[in-house]
């Protein structure tokens, strides 16, 4: 007796719905075309046709810097053919390939800079059902296996174009595109109070440490009037250089980057392990990598216990009672860090290398221990609300994730 063949259905349906899924081939029921390839910097312009970077392509939406790019409207208009219309889905060519959005009116009439650009047969395909469908991890892993490139991954049109997708009916597409833009919408609104609080410690900071030049800081706690005194960092700290003799474990091996203890870490012997230096609870180390944030890298604070870090990093163990969380933010604030690692540091590529002689002789202005603890305590409380907020982020993007897996075939 011959088995049925298997449905193609999803496991997670609205009720009333109950048909089988249809395969199609994309290139049947919509046209796909690539944005514009060539250079056109001579053309942009701070108004004129909205240009679209593969980079301006978020999950959903299209986030643009704070003075998006335009092209001279008489190089668009000659190159008018490639301008997108209101429900064209723009997909990602390079980069984090395969993410897609839809263009709404306020995109109408941009042109995409080497997009992939996808215009639905209406009647067939709803294009906010496809740009979902995209940003599933199952279309993301099919466009990571054909990638091409070296560094950034590239994802040809000719393989876009071979994708077979299942579609249900336009009304259940349209049901699975509007319960995924209410999500998307929630988590947008959760990302901009994060990034606000974020901004508003960034503000809070500023006003917490005094500017370059001062010795008093804009905003104080009752009863501290005194200036903030002049200290070198000899006075402060130590270079620790303390090796493991085994007493940690793989277990105990730290991101510096992230300040959490690694999981699954092989490193190879237990010779090689001694190498590693003792990172005890209150710290720092010298993480070199440098970025738009920091340019000459920073000093991050150990604050989630005793562990151990690869030998490439500098470790300074404090010689005087420090608040860890006043210090934990003070020691990696760039105003002030970064002129002091700019003049004790020697670049290598896209790393600083720390010279700890120098380095020790800087020097820092320091509260008395008692304002520390009261600007620590009130920098921890920010930090649990920016942290409350990131947790509630992340479970709605797992219920996402969970949603897509579960609503397509």
């Amino acid at each position: 007796m011959m088995s049925k063949e298997k449905r193609r259905v999803p496991k997670l349906r609205f009720p009333g719905f109950t048909e089988d899924w249809e395969q199609r081939k994309l290139t049947d029921i919509a046209k796909t075309f690539i944005g514009l390839v060539t250079t056109m910097t001579e053309n942009y312009r701070d108004s004129g046709t909205l240009l679209i970077r593969n980079s301006d392509i978020k999950e959903g939406q299209f986030i643009f810097s704070e003075k998006p790019i335009h092209l001279d409207e008489e190089f668009a208009e000659k190159n008018k053919t490639r301008r997108l219309q209101i429900g064209d889905v723009v997909t990602v060519h390079t980069g984090d390939i395969g993410t897609s959005a839809v263009i709404k009116e306020k995109e109408a009439g941009a042109i995409g800079f080497a997009t992939i650009n996808t215009r639905t047969d209406k009647r067939i395909l709803n294009p906010y059902f496809l740009s979902t469908y995209f940003n599933t991890d199952k279309h993301k892993c099919y466009a990571n296996s054909v990638s091409t490139g070296d560094g950034r991954s590239n994802y040809n049109i000719k393989d876009f174009n071979k994708l077979v997708i299942s579609i249900p009916t336009l009304d259940e597409q349209e049901k699975i595109s509007a319960i995924i833009n209410n999500i998307n919408t929630i988590i947008t609104l959760h990302q901009r109070k994060l990034d606000n609080l974020k901004l508003k410690k960034k503000a809070l900071l500023q006003k917490l440490f005094p500017k370059n030049g001062e010795r008093y800081p804009e905003l104080r706690f009752p009863g501290f009037t005194d200036a903030w005194e002049q200290r070198k960092f000899s006075e402060i700290y130590e270079r620790a250089g303390q090796k493991n003799d085994l007493t940690y474990g793989i277990d105990k091996i730290i991101s510096v980057a992230n300040m959490y203890f690694k999981k699954d870490v092989t490193v190879g012997s237990e010779e090689y392990l001694k190498t590693y230096n003792v990172f005890k609870l209150g710290d720092i180390a010298f993480e070199g990598h440098t970025n738009k944030e920091y340019r000459y890298g920073r000093f991050v604070e150990n604050t989630i216990g005793d562990g151990i870090v690869s030998h490439i990093f500098d470790v300074f163990t404090p010689k005087i009672n420090l608040d860890i969380n006043f210090w934990k933010d003070l020691i990696k604030y760039e105003p002030i860090m970064g002129p002091i690692l700019r003049r004790c540091t020697k670049a290598s590529r896209m790393m600083s290398n720390l010279t700890t002689k120098e380095f020790l002789e800087e020097q820092i202005l320091c509260p008395t221990l008692e304002e520390q603890k009261l600007i620590g305590e009130f920098i921890v409380s920010l930090d649990k609300n920016i942290t409350l907020h990131q947790r509630k982020l992340d479970h709605l993007q797992l219920q996402k994730k969970a949603l897509l897996q579960q609503m397509f075939v």
